[in-house]
């Protein structure tokens, strides 16, 4: 048997190339993910078959699949190996995006978009378990929370090149090519960048390892373990954290630029600011809240999510012509409830690090996992603001914000040393 080493032997550059790499992949399952609806009305106008509330379904279709992809490659990985499922599902983000260029029927978009969503899906399961395993565990949240902030830098180079093809008046699919032809070339890339999972042993994965030198059988992950008596706890307390965010977000998120033109009565340029500004409060707080992870504990971030609820509470009662300076308050109130927000952007590494290392994929995937749950959000929300109106329905947010954050701090604590340390603390009381 070929003797493993152990991924501080990897030189220095090698694994920083290898998490750029993998970042890359992370930047297209973002621009991926929201693709559908930035082009959903070009889609509309360019194909007799496909209305708006067909569009709407793609997404629905794309979730779903990306509820399938997190579960079972999760599974894939565990059995297959992390470094070529990682490449399989890269390569098929990207080409089953150009596939989807060549057809103008619903159900073939709609098929397209599902497995599409499968790919997503099991990007940001397998990537965040490879991720991880690079490096120490004391930059694990740096690492994992600039990953997440490429759902905000995606967002915005997908609306400067949108901006750039209309100036020259390129075609509308110019924006999925670029959705395309990355992936692919990222998924070669990967082929001989990124350390095998076979032959290095990963951060965190020593025990295993020392337990496949003695001749013990390697353990292979499985979703039954995961819900067995030493773990079903953990599952699905990330599982139900995770279903709050998709609620919380949906809750405010999902319906703020409805709130501002009908309650509020704001124009679509000030809609516009407003919205602009709260969205950059994502970008630089999950860097913030990373460096926070890698310090403090994973658990001081769930304060992020109480500062979320106090911040939507009062943007819910802020009078709506109090300007701080040439800024509406609003816009600052939904910079700081999006700063907040963004504590989430560690959950891939940490749900990770709360189990075992062969069921590290499995950890990842509870973060997908969590839209078993959140996908009747829109809904319920609808339900709420049939039988009141928007603006009380809306108050669910900042009431799910805050359960969010006092069920994260009842998870325990990953990093050693961190305030939220156990061990720390009795080690302190024996000495």
């Amino acid at each position: 048997m070929t003797t493993k080493k152990h991924m501080s032997e990897v030189p220095m550059i090698q694994r920083v190339t290898a998490y750029l790499a993998i970042l890359v992949g992370y930047f297209f399952y973002c621009y991926n993910f929201v693709i559908i609806d930035y082009v959903r009305p070009y889609i509309v106008d360019a194909y007799d078959g496909i209305n708006l509330a067909d569009t709407a379904q793609f997404y629905t279709w794309q979730s779903v699949g990306a509820l399938i992809g997190a579960l079972s490659c999760a599974w894939v990985a565990s059995n297959f190996g992390k470094k070529s499922t990682l490449i399989v599902i890269t390569a098929l983000n990207g080409g089953a995006t150009i596939i989807n260029m060549m057809f103008t029927d619903y159900a073939m978009w709609a098929a397209m978009r599902f497995v599409i969503g499968i790919s997503l899906g099991g990007y940001f399961t397998v990537a965040v378990s490879l991720m991880i395993g690079l490096f120490t565990p004391t930059v694990r949240g740096k690492l994992t929370a600039f990953a997440s902030s490429m759902f905000s830098v995606a967002l915005m180079a997908m609306g400067a090149y949108a901006a750039f093809i209309s100036s020259i008046d390129a075609p509308w699919q110019s924006l999925m090519w670029v959705g395309g032809i990355p992936p692919l070339v990222a998924a070669a890339l990967m082929i001989f960048i990124l350390p095998s999972d076979k032959k290095v042993i990963a951060y965190g994965e020593e025990e295993q390892a020392e337990a496949e030198a003695s001749n013990t059988p390697a353990k292979k992950g499985s979703w039954g373990e995961m819900l067995s008596a030493p773990y079903r706890k953990l599952t699905i307390t990330c599982l139900l954290l995770a279903g709050l965010n998709f609620y919380g977000y949906q809750f405010f998120s999902g319906f703020v630029t409805t709130y501002l033109k009908e309650v509020r009565q704001f124009d679509g340029a000030t809609i516009g600011i407003i919205f602009s500004i709260s969205a950059f409060g994502s970008l630089f707080g999950a860097w913030v809240w990373g460096a926070i992870a890698d310090k403090y504990g994973r658990k001081v971030n769930a304060f992020g999510f109480i500062l979320a609820g106090v911040m939507a509470s009062v943007f819910f009662v802020a009078p709506s012509d109090l300007m701080i300076g040439s800024l509406n308050m609003l816009a600052i109130l939904g910079l700081i409830y999006n700063f907040g927000l963004s504590a989430s952007a560690v959950w891939g590494g940490y749900f990770s690090e709360l189990f075992p290392a062969h069921l590290r994929s499995f950890g990842a995937a509870l973060f997908h996992g969590g839209r078993i749950i959140g996908m009747w959000a829109p809904m319920v929300l609808v339900f709420i603001q049939e039988r009141s109106d928007l603006a009380t329905a809306m108050w669910g947010s900042p009431i799910v914000w805050i359960v969010a954050g006092l069920l994260w701090l009842s998870l325990p604590e990953t990093l050693k040393g961190g305030i939220f340390d156990k061990s720390k603390k009795a080690e302190t009381a024996k000495a």
